[in-house]
């Protein structure tokens, strides 16, 4: 993964063309909220993993990461952009195979997620409480 971008509260990364396996995404959040709590820092973690995961599971490069704090809001954003605009999430069922359920994860840990067309490309965030 190659910083484009340090932003005084997050990071701003383009994604290569193979995954980012879990423990480094783990290492990447942890190093962009140092001093957030155990709890916090694994929900931000998971919720990365899964918006991350499913960019590359179904669809197309480009993709980027950005994890921003937004300390007025007490809150952590979630954005992955990918090269699929037309590809929209659809969030799974308890009683849907294992693959699915990445979005239901998302939806519990974080107080708001959607996603946003952008011409080419879209985004799909998450925010995720720090307190």
């Amino acid at each position: 993964m190659s910083t484009v971008d340090l932003p005084r509260d997050g990071v701003d990364l383009d994604l290569p063309d193979t995954p980012p396996t879990p423990n480094e995404l783990m290492r990447l959040v942890a190093g962009t909220f140092p001093g957030t709590g155990d709890d916090q820092l694994v929900n931000i973690q998971v919720v990365a993993a899964q918006l991350v995961g499913n960019a590359y599971r179904h669809a197309l490069a480009p993709r980027r990461l950005r994890l921003r704090r937004l300390p007025d809001r007490g809150l952590v954003r979630v954005e992955v952009d990918d090269g699929s605009p037309s590809l929209l999430p659809v969030l799974g069922r308890l009683d849907t195979p294992a693959h699915g359920r990445g979005l239901l994860m998302v939806n519990r840990l974080s107080v708001n997620w959607g996603h946003q067309p952008r011409g080419d490309r879209k985004t799909v965030w998450a925010e995720v409480r720090l307190a």
